[in-house]
Protein backbone atom coordinates (compact mmCIF):
# COMPACT_ATOMS: atom_id res chain seq x y z
CA UNK A 1 0.00 0.00 0.00
CA UNK A 2 1.40 3.53 -1.07
CA UNK A 3 0.98 6.55 1.64
CA UNK A 4 -1.55 7.73 -0.68
CA UNK A 5 -3.77 4.99 0.08
CA UNK A 6 -2.99 4.98 3.57
CA UNK A 7 -4.25 8.48 3.67
CA UNK A 8 -6.77 8.19 1.59
CA UNK A 9 -8.20 4.46 3.96
CA UNK A 10 -7.62 6.04 7.36
CA UNK A 11 -9.07 9.70 6.09
CA UNK A 12 -11.78 7.24 4.69
CA UNK A 13 -12.44 4.93 8.24
CA UNK A 14 -12.59 8.81 9.74
CA UNK A 15 -15.29 10.21 7.89
CA UNK A 16 -17.61 7.07 8.68
CA UNK A 17 -16.85 6.78 12.33
CA UNK A 18 -17.35 10.81 12.71
CA UNK A 19 -20.28 10.58 10.69
CA UNK A 20 -21.85 8.12 12.30
CA UNK A 21 -21.32 9.91 16.04
CA UNK A 22 -22.69 13.05 13.97
CA UNK A 23 -25.98 11.19 12.76
CA UNK A 24 -26.82 10.05 16.62
CA UNK A 25 -26.44 13.58 18.31
CA UNK A 26 -28.59 16.18 18.53
CA UNK A 27 -28.49 18.52 15.28
CA UNK A 28 -27.17 22.05 15.66
CA UNK A 29 -25.10 22.27 18.82
CA UNK A 30 -21.73 23.46 19.04
CA UNK A 31 -20.37 19.58 19.06
CA UNK A 32 -22.69 18.79 15.96
CA UNK A 33 -20.83 21.80 14.41
CA UNK A 34 -17.02 20.81 15.38
CA UNK A 35 -17.78 17.12 14.54
CA UNK A 36 -18.98 18.55 11.01
CA UNK A 37 -16.21 20.58 10.89
CA UNK A 38 -14.06 17.57 11.33
CA UNK A 39 -16.27 15.02 8.89
CA UNK A 40 -16.13 17.69 6.22
CA UNK A 41 -12.23 18.16 6.71
CA UNK A 42 -12.09 14.11 6.90
CA UNK A 43 -14.05 13.81 3.46
CA UNK A 44 -12.41 16.64 1.63
CA UNK A 45 -8.87 14.36 2.42
CA UNK A 46 -10.43 11.57 1.16
CA UNK A 47 -11.73 12.96 -1.90
CA UNK A 48 -8.56 14.81 -2.82
CA UNK A 49 -5.96 12.10 -1.91
CA UNK A 50 -8.07 9.93 -4.21
CA UNK A 51 -6.35 11.72 -7.34
CA UNK A 52 -2.84 10.33 -6.31
CA UNK A 53 -4.16 6.75 -6.45
CA UNK A 54 -4.16 5.85 -10.19
CA UNK A 55 -4.55 2.14 -11.12
CA UNK A 56 -2.71 1.89 -14.43
CA UNK A 57 -1.64 5.05 -14.98
CA UNK A 58 -4.91 7.43 -15.47
CA UNK A 59 -7.84 8.17 -13.96
CA UNK A 60 -10.56 6.39 -13.56
CA UNK A 61 -14.35 6.97 -13.59
CA UNK A 62 -14.14 6.27 -9.81
CA UNK A 63 -12.81 9.16 -9.55
CA UNK A 64 -15.65 11.27 -10.52
CA UNK A 65 -17.14 10.16 -7.42
CA UNK A 66 -14.11 12.56 -5.92
CA UNK A 67 -15.27 15.11 -7.48
CA UNK A 68 -18.82 14.78 -6.57
CA UNK A 69 -17.57 14.33 -2.85
CA UNK A 70 -16.34 17.56 -3.50
CA UNK A 71 -19.53 19.19 -4.85
CA UNK A 72 -21.44 18.09 -2.58
CA UNK A 73 -19.36 19.51 0.59
CA UNK A 74 -19.27 23.09 -1.16
CA UNK A 75 -23.51 22.07 -1.91
CA UNK A 76 -23.91 21.41 2.01
CA UNK A 77 -21.89 23.86 3.38
CA UNK A 78 -23.74 26.42 0.95
CA UNK A 79 -27.02 25.01 2.18
CA UNK A 80 -26.14 25.68 5.52
CA UNK A 81 -24.94 29.22 5.30
CA UNK A 82 -28.38 29.78 3.81
CA UNK A 83 -30.01 28.99 6.74
CA UNK A 84 -31.54 25.87 4.75
CA UNK A 85 -31.07 22.86 7.25
CA UNK A 86 -33.15 20.98 4.96
CA UNK A 87 -31.22 21.31 2.09
CA UNK A 88 -27.86 20.98 4.34
CA UNK A 89 -29.10 17.77 5.78
CA UNK A 90 -30.02 16.07 1.86
CA UNK A 91 -26.99 16.93 0.72
CA UNK A 92 -24.98 15.54 3.84
CA UNK A 93 -26.76 12.73 4.12
CA UNK A 94 -26.32 11.82 0.56
CA UNK A 95 -22.85 12.15 1.19
CA UNK A 96 -22.31 10.13 4.01
CA UNK A 97 -24.74 7.06 2.43
CA UNK A 98 -22.11 7.68 -0.73
CA UNK A 99 -19.23 7.11 1.00
CA UNK A 100 -20.56 4.06 3.19
CA UNK A 101 -21.63 2.47 0.13
CA UNK A 102 -18.49 3.23 -1.68
CA UNK A 103 -16.25 2.17 1.14
CA UNK A 104 -18.56 -1.25 0.41
CA UNK A 105 -17.42 -1.53 -2.73
CA UNK A 106 -13.48 -1.12 -1.30
CA UNK A 107 -14.62 -4.91 -0.28
CA UNK A 108 -15.09 -6.46 -3.50
CA UNK A 109 -12.34 -9.30 -3.94
CA UNK A 110 -11.39 -7.57 -6.98
CA UNK A 111 -10.29 -4.33 -5.31
CA UNK A 112 -7.43 -3.45 -3.03
CA UNK A 113 -8.84 -3.81 0.31
CA UNK A 114 -11.10 -7.20 -0.66
CA UNK A 115 -7.92 -9.21 -1.08
CA UNK A 116 -6.04 -7.54 1.49
CA UNK A 117 -8.98 -8.54 3.87
CA UNK A 118 -10.29 -12.12 2.10
CA UNK A 119 -6.78 -12.84 0.12
CA UNK A 120 -6.85 -13.61 -3.80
Amino acid sequence: MTPAIVLHLAAALAALAVGIAILVRTKGTAAHKALGRVWVGAIAVTALVSFAIRGGGGFSWIHALSVWSLISVAMGIAAIRRGDTRGHRAWMLSLYAGTAIAGAFTLLPSRLLGKFFFGA
